[in-house]
């Protein structure tokens, strides 16, 4: 019999057990480049973007004097500016902080529609995963669902009439939208938790949480102190879920070692059939794995700042799991042997 193998079935097994016992723990709880200071409401700010470097000097000193006009408080002539400017302008730096500061100034003058199409404008101008790309793209959500410069979540009473200087065109108002606006999204993320709970393999709880994780960094992108409980609620249900899988991996597993434990003692016996069993085993252990690791990738992602306390339990049982898949890709190879041909 292939001792190291059964050894591996009995470590999941005893994993799986322990598990049990360890849970039932309790629920974890800038200046955008080169312009107007955003300061948020609350304790942390927003990711601050990076100020696009200009590599073309007559273009950055006009960009410098448009930006001048910006903070003058002359809205409509910087609109007008930087419009004119972008007609012929050819460095990627200034166009993007050309668009910034049009951006901003639509905000600035109150007129919400066409601040959200040039948000949305600039947030294309990054990589889709940089914090850049994330923050203005949640700054054009905001103004895209505040018609009357007062940013309302889903599901909110209906917002009161603003008072003077209280709309979105104040910086601290615009942070405290994005602090509402990323507090929202993780709870709505909690209306997922069934589906991650449900997946039927670690690749398909992997492929509903791994969007979670993405929405996770952008809603600690728009606001580093958001309520970790949606995230954490959803990475938990996950968690749970691999190691109540990884119980079926080992019933599996132990009947596989059954059925071929004879073989194994003399490999020259395994068939061609019984062969492509082993290897298609080892496949999905490998396919456990990978789901394990982006599972442990996962986790500080969707953590934030929050000090979860089950966080240990989770990484652990994880890392328990990916060790014992590893174990069992090597020990599910057929051991070598010699054809002896007599003539």
């Amino acid at each position: 019999m292939n001792l190291k193998l059964a050894g591996a079935v009995i470590i999941l097994a005893a994993s799986v057990a322990a598990s049990g016992a360890q849970k039932g723990g309790k629920k974890g709880a800038g200046p955008p480049p080169g312009g107007v200071t955003i300061t948020p409401s609350a304790p942390a700010a927003p990711a601050t973007p990076a100020t696009p470097a200009i590599g073309n000097i007559q273009e950055g000193q006009k960009i410098a004097e448009i930006q001048a006009i910006f903070a003058a408080g002359e809205f409509d002539k910087a609109i007008e500016a930087v419009n004119t400017f972008l007609k012929t302008a050819r460095d990627d730096g200034a166009k993007t902080e050309a668009i910034r500061i049009l951006a901003d100034a639509y905000r600035k003058k109150g007129d919400w529609r066409q601040a959200a199409t040039a948000y949305q404008r600039l947030r294309e101008r990054f990589p889709k995963d940089s914090d850049d790309a994330m923050k203005y793209d949640g700054v054009a959500d905001i103004m895209r669902n505040s018609p009357g410069g007062v940013y309302t979540p889903p599901g909110s009473p209906p917002a009161k009439a603003p008072a003077p200087g209280q709309t979105l065109s104040d910086d601290a108002v615009l942070a405290d939208a994005l602090t509402k606006l990323a507090a929202f999204r993780g709870l709505r993320m909690k209306t997922h938790i069934n589906t991650v709970a449900r997946g039927l393999t670690p690749q398909a709880v992997m492929a509903a949480l791994q969007p979670m994780a993405d929405e996770a960094k952008q809603i600690f992108c728009l606001s580093p102190s958001a309520p970790v409980d949606g995230p954490h609620e959803v990475c938990a249900a996950a968690g749970n879920r691999l190691q109540a899988l990884s119980v079926q991996v080992a019933a599996s597993l132990k009947a596989k070692l059954e059925k071929y434990q004879a073989k194994f003692a003399s490999p020259w016996d395994f068939t061609n059939v019984e062969k492509a069993d082993l290897r298609n085993a080892q496949n999905a252990l490998k396919e456990m794995v990978d789901a394990e690791t982006r599972f442990q990738q996962a986790l500080p992602i969707m953590a934030g700042r929050g000090n979860w306390p089950d966080a240990d339990r989770l990484r652990n049982e994880s890392a328990a799991r990916c060790t014992t898949y590893n174990q069992l890709i090597k020990e599910c190879n057929i051991p070598p042997y010699i054809h002896d041909y007599y003539y």
